[in-house]
């Protein structure tokens, strides 16, 4: 965050950052948070994300208190006379800062989708339309598989269900005491706007209240020009493979074994030129192979010299190579990683890479020269690109248009299910369910009763 300041160049844009006093020994650390991430099945385990959620919480305590308290702040923000604030909704307190401000707070996630959240706009569960970490879809799909979506969903449902209690304790504290509860505050967002594509994510039915934006950074012209040096580096041989696995979990921090595997992987393919994104020195690297400490991502993808992209399946990546036709070797580290792998797969110009083969060097190489080789991945990509580059409502209209209307009509709550309000029990139907059961049984049973007592 400390960079964003460079990375958006606009005039009209303001970054206001509370940063904890101690940030700059933070910064200088080497160590971070997501170096588990490599080579532990944690961070996968949806009982130990539930778990976890009070920690995460935390991360967000200094900003949050320094905010919802920084009146100088607040005056300033109403001055500019506001007709929205648009709020990240996996951090919730910018809807009571909206609520200070009396100003229309609309809902966003960055991610694909969020449930917890989802289901407030009245969105169903995806069980059986999204398959979980493991599991695979309808018709290929069995019962173990139904039982790990079960499993995985309910996990997730109670860790974010508790992060987001975890927030809202803290935001009652930096109120004073008195905060909105954090479902009512979030539902009276009129629209809730999703980092998903109609198109490349899973099909699943939902309400209008939920709003599809994915793609709205997107281009469909080129990009700018490579740096001299690439262009030298991607004529170097006729087939050239990018690795990236992001900026949020460190290359050079990956397990030993995972280095060698990779090594391995370079000598086993000398015809191919790799471009690895690596933030350190690494020793016994053969001549295909530059590392980059950072990477014109975007432009590289374009190029028609590049064969395939080899990343973590973030979400930015994931969107980025959809829309530029390059067939991807994901492997998912973390998080929503798995399902972006998934997502990107079933189109067929992708293979989702399990992490923990990475030592296994000859698997790594027989996969890529396998992707390089078979024209259907490049086929299937190139397919992808041109459905989204030809999409029947563009991403960046439908957000604006939306946007606009939410911004006049901020109370309108019509196309969000009633339902989305009910409790538990009338949400599932379980007293009627109940009911049904309850009926026949009861009359069966005293049927049998009366029988035995006159036969007896």
């Amino acid at each position: 965050m400390s960079n964003l300041e460079n990375l958006i160049k606009n005039e009209s844009v303001k970054i206001i950052n509370y940063y904890p006093d101690n940030f700059s020994e933070l910064e200088k650390n080497e160590e971070q948070t997501f170096k588990m991430a490599w080579d532990s099945r944690l961070m996968s385990n949806p009982i130990l994300g539930a778990m976890f959620s009070n920690m995460v919480a935390k991360q967000f305590k200094n900003t949050v208190t320094k905010m919802l308290q920084d009146e100088k702040l607040h005056k300033e923000l109403s001055s500019r006379n506001f007709d929205a604030v648009l709020v990240e909704t996996f951090e919730i307190s910018g809807f009571y800062l909206a609520e200070i401000l009396r100003v229309p707070a609309i809902a966003m996630l960055s991610a694909v989708r969020y449930p917890i959240f989802d289901e407030l706009f009245g969105q169903n569960s995806t069980l059986g339309y999204i398959p979980q970490k493991g599991s695979s879809l309808p018709p290929e799909s069995g019962f173990l598989d139904r039982l790990n979506d079960v499993y995985n969903s309910f996990f997730l449902s109670i860790g974010q269900k508790s992060l987001n209690n975890a927030q809202y304790k803290i935001i009652k504290e930096a109120l004073g005491g008195k905060a909105t509860n954090w479902k009512d505050i979030v539902q009276k967002s009129p629209v809730f706007f999703v980092n998903s594509n109609p198109l490349l994510g899973f099909a699943v039915p939902r309400p209008g209240s939920v709003v599809q934006i994915g793609g709205i950074t997107m281009l469909k012209e080129k990009g700018k020009n490579l740096p001299e040096e690439y262009e030298k580096i991607l004529n170097e041989r006729e087939s050239t493979v990018f690795i990236s696995f992001g900026s949020v979990v460190r290359a050079y921090e990956m397990p030993e074994s995972y280095k060698k595997g990779l090594l391995e992987m370079f000598h086993l393919l000398p015809d191919v030129t790799f471009i690895f994104k690596y933030e350190n020195e690494m020793e016994n690297i053969p001549k295909n192979v530059h590392l980059k400490k950072w990477v014109p991502q975007p432009a590289l993808l374009q190029d028609d010299r590049l064969k395939v992209f080899v990343t973590h399946g973030g979400l930015g990546s994931t969107m980025e190579v959809a829309y530029s036709g390059k067939p991807t070797l994901m492997i998912p580290l973390f998080a929503d990683q798995f399902e972006n792998a998934q997502m990107l797969a079933r189109h067929g110009g992708a293979i989702d890479y399990d992490k923990f083969d990475l030592p296994n060097g000859k698997k790594l190489a027989k996969t890529l020269k396998e992707m390089i080789s078979n024209q259907k991945y490049q086929q299937n990509a190139r397919e992808l690109q041109k459905v989204l580059l030809n999409q029947p409502i563009n991403p960046k209209e439908n957000f604006l248009q939306h946007l606009e209307f939410a911004c006049k009509f901020p109370s309108w709550q019509s196309q969000i299910p009633a339902i989305s309000r009910s409790g538990l029990i009338s949400y599932y139907y379980l007293d009627v369910i109940f009911f049904l059961i309850a009926t026949p049984l009861t009359v069966i049973g005293a049927f049998t009763y009366f029988m035995i007592r006159i036969f007896s």
